[in-house]
């Protein structure tokens, strides 16, 4: 065989090896590999070969989710977040439940890792959107557990959850109505709660608007309306978005039906009762007033005074029964003018009576 020949062959050979070289990379590439991928292609494919259950193909979809997180893709940072993190708190809402545990093999718990991930997401733009207020309102449950460090824990709690209801997740409305009935501002829970219930018929906020028309909370006690928000808890069923945070569907009715129970119980009381209007007026500034019958000869019924360090309250008529008392100490001005109003009363037409009082000029 001459040289040239030789050559040929030899050409011939290497060419038949470059051209299988070359369809096995293009196999590699769209296959297993990515050739020019979007953050987006790179986050499709770690979810599919993670859903494939496959070992090898477990390592290859976290490489891949940890590829496009590095592209700054939110799903992807949330994901590697979750799986680092391992225990979440009950309230946390997660999508990636079922990938998650199929990871537990190959991957362990870093919560150094996790922190990381989350703390990323915090600083991503395009994590303030509305579509993820689902994660924002988890962000906040993370700050409130503590299992994301921040001096400003409770700050940071609050602010995560305001973005995420107001981009409208219902749980995070609710969950602001908490916090600020918490704080013992009932106003601005009742919005909140109000607004959760208008919003996703959330039987728990239901269940709190009933308890603040029950107790007076931020509102006028009104058994009427109670009975009305109890019953709203019980007749509107649980969506599946807003419960999730509440792993004992039968718990939340058990609540509704014996709050309803008492408010029946106390409408029923009260219907059965004679209610009596009694007219008042009162003289003095806020430190010390007296309390009289109303009309231009009104008798003297009582004063309430503060002395030092407590406020004093007495009734100043002829007391019938020896049950009653002529004199209490009260934590506030109010607390005792209603104090010698109900003694009063009482002394005057019976403690089976329901009062009503009214002030007048």
């Amino acid at each position: 065989m001459t040289m040239e020949k030789k050559l040929k062959s030899v050409s011939w050979f290497l060419g038949i090896c470059l051209g299988i070289y070359v369809i096995f990379m293009f196999y590699y590439l769209f296959k297993d590999g990515c050739w020019n991928c979007s953050p987006q292609d790179y986050y499709d494919r770690g979810i599919a070969m993670i859903s494939d259950g496959d070992n090898n193909n477990l390592k290859k979809g976290v490489k891949y989710l940890k590829t496009a997180a590095k592209k700054d893709h939110v799903e992807a940072i949330i994901f590697l977040g979750e799986l680092y993190l391992g225990a979440l708190p009950d309230t946390y809402i997660t999508n990636n439940k079922e990938k998650i545990a199929a990871l537990g093999s190959i991957v362990s718990a870093n919560i150094e890792k996790g922190e990381s991930y989350f703390n990323d997401l915090a600083e991503n733009q395009s994590f303030f959107d509305r579509k993820y207020s689902k994660t924002q309102y988890n962000l906040g449950m993370l700050y409130k557990a503590g299992i994301l460090k921040s001096k400003g824990k409770e700050e940071q709690y609050k602010k995560w959850l305001t973005i995420s209801a107001d981009n409208g997740n219902p749980l995070a409305i609710y969950q602001m109505g908490i916090y600020f009935n918490n704080k013992g501002k009932y106003i601005e829970a009742l919005n909140w709660f109000t607004k959760a219930f208008d919003y996703s018929q959330e039987p728990a906020s239901a269940i709190m608007i009933g308890d603040y028309y029950f107790y007076g909370k931020g509102v006028e006690k009104n058994y009427l309306r109670s009975i009305d928000w109890y019953q709203k808890a019980l007749s509107i069923p649980t969506s599946p978005e807003t419960a999730l945070w509440i792993k004992n569907r039968e718990k939340l009715t058990e609540w509704a039906t014996q709050r309803l129970n008492i408010a029946e119980k106390k409408v029923h009381g009260k219907r059965s009762k004679q209610v009596i209007i009694v007219k008042y007026s009162i003289i003095g500034n806020i430190n010390s007033f007296s309390i009289f019958t109303s009309g231009p000869n009104g008798n003297l019924i009582g004063k309430v005074t503060k002395q030092n360090d407590y406020i004093m309250a007495r009734i100043h008529t002829t007391i019938k029964s020896v049950s009653f008392s002529k004199s209490t100490k009260v934590d506030s001005m109010s607390e005792g003018l209603h104090w010698v109003l109900t003694i009063y009363a009482q002394n005057q037409y019976g403690a089976d009576k329901d009062f009503n009082f009214v002030i007048t000029k």
